[in-house]
C-alpha cells in the first residue's frame, strides 16, 4: 500500500519515564546547539556537568508529582485525534526533542514509508527559538543526514487560530464560573532569559494570546502588578520555568501570587498558556510549588487543565496542517 503523501510530525519536549531516565534526559536539553549557543567542543563537556548536578532536583519534581511524564501519552493521543480529523492523505508520527521516541529516529521512519511532503508541527502555540524552533531545527537535520529530498513544511505557531483561542476561552470561562465571586484571573507562560526573549516572537505572542482568551471572557489585560490594578480585577500575565543565574522575563508567578495576596485578593485562576498538555510544569510547578505557595497564604486557587485533545485545539492543528501542506 502506497504511504500517504503528507506526513504529519508532532513534537514536544518529551520527558523521562523513570529515574535513571534523567540524567540523559537533562544531558540533551544541554547539548541542544538551540539553547547552549556555545562552541560545540565545549558543549558536550557543559552538558555533562549540568545534568550530573541537576538530576537530583529533577528527580525530586517527579517524586513530589507522584509519577513520571506523562508527555509522551498525551502527545500520541493528540496524534491520534488529529490523524482522525485530518483523514485519508496524511500520516500523523510523534517525536520527541530531549527523549524517545527521539525526533532523528521518527524522521529515519518517515523517511523509510515514502511520504512526499512532511509538515513539521511542534506543540507549542506560540513560537521560540527554544521550542518550536529548536525542533524544526532538528527534524530537518535529521532528514538532511537521511538524503531525505521531498519537500518540508512548518506550522511555527498556531496561537491565533480562533478555534483554539475558542478553546482556551471556553476552559477559562467554566473555571471562573465555577470559583468564588471575584477571583483573579492570572495566565502563566514559560519564561525564557531576557537576552533571548529580545529577538525572540514568543514574548509578543503569549502576550496576544493572553488579550485574545481576556476579549473573549470579558477581562481586560494588565502586566502590572502594582497591587492597586490587581485588586481592580484586571487579568493578569506571569512567567515561570526560571533556571540559571540569568534575568528572565519578570513578573513571576510567584510575584504576582504575592501581589494578590497583599491585595487581599481571596482566590486565583491560573491558566497555563504555553502547554497543551500536562507535564512536570503544570502538574509540579503550577499544581504543587506555585499552589500550596497560595493557599499557605489563604489565596484560593483553581488551575485551568491543558486542552490536550479538546476538539477546539485538534480543529486547530488540522487547519494548520492543511494549510501548510497546501504551500
Amino acid at each position: 500500500m502506497a504511504a500517504a503523501p503528507v506526513a504529519v510530525l508532532l513534537s514536544s519536549y518529551g520527558g523521562p519515564e523513570g529515574p535513571g531516565d534523567c540524567e540523559p534526559y537533562l544531558r540533551r536539553i544541554f547539548l541542544d546547539p538551540d539553547l547552549v549557543p556555545l562552541p560545540s567542543f565545549l558543549r558536550p563537556f557543559l552538558a555533562r556537568r549540568l545534568a550530573h548536578r541537576r538530576t537530583p532536583a529533577l528527580r525530586a519534581v517527579y517524586e513530589a508529582m507522584g509519577s513520571y511524564s506523562p508527555i509522551l501519552e498525551q502527545t500520541r493521543a493528540q496524534a491520534a485525534a488529529l490523524q482522525a480529523a485530518l483523514g485519508e492523505g496524511f500520516a500523523c508520527y510523534v517525536g520527541m526533542r530531549y527523549f524517545a521516541p527521539l525526533l532523528a529516529d521518527v524522521c529515519a521512519e518517515i523517511a523509510r514509508a515514502g511520504h512526499e511532503t512532511v509538515v513539521h508541527l511542534p506543540l507549542y502555540p506560540q513560537e521560540s527559538r527554544a521550542t518550536a524552533g529548536s525542533a524544526v531545527n532538528e527534524a530537518r537535520r535529521a532528514l538532511t543526514a537521511l538524503g531525505w529530498s521531498g519537500a518540508q513544511r512548518e506550522v511555527r505557531s498556531f496561537w491565533d487560530r480562533p478555534a483554539y483561542l475558542d478553546a482556551l476561552a471556553e476552559g477559562v470561562g467554566r473555571a471562573l464560573k465555577e470559583a468564588p465571586a471575584g477571583a483573579a484571573l492570572l495566565f502563566s507562560a514559560h519564561g525564557l532569559p531576557l537576552s533571548v526573549a529580545k529577538r525572540d516572537p514568543y514574548p509578543g505572542q503569549v502576550e496576544a494570546t493572553a488579550r485574545a482568551v481576556c476579549g473573549r471572557v470579558g477581562r481586560a489585560l494588565t502586566v502590572s502588578i502594582a497591587p492597586a490594578v490587581v485588586a481592580a480585577g484586571e487579568a493578569g500575565l506571569a512567567w515561570q520555568g526560571k533556571v540559571g543565574p540569568l534575568r528572565w522575563i519578570e513578573p513571576s508567578v510567584a510575584a504576582v501570587l504575592e501581589a494578590y495576596i497583599a491585595a487581599g485578593r481571596t482566590h486565583v485562576v491560573v491558566v497555563p498558556l504555553s502547554f497543551v498538555s500536562e507535564h512536570s510544569e503544570t502538574l509540579y510547578e503550577l499544581d504543587i510549588l506555585y499552589a500550596g505557595l497560595a493557599r499557605r497564604a489563604g489565596l484560593g486557587f483553581t488551575r485551568v487543565p491543558a486542552l490536550q485533545t479538546h476538539p477546539g485545539l485538534v480543529a486547530a492543528l488540522a487547519e494548520a496542517v492543511r494549510e501548510a501542506a497546501a504551500k
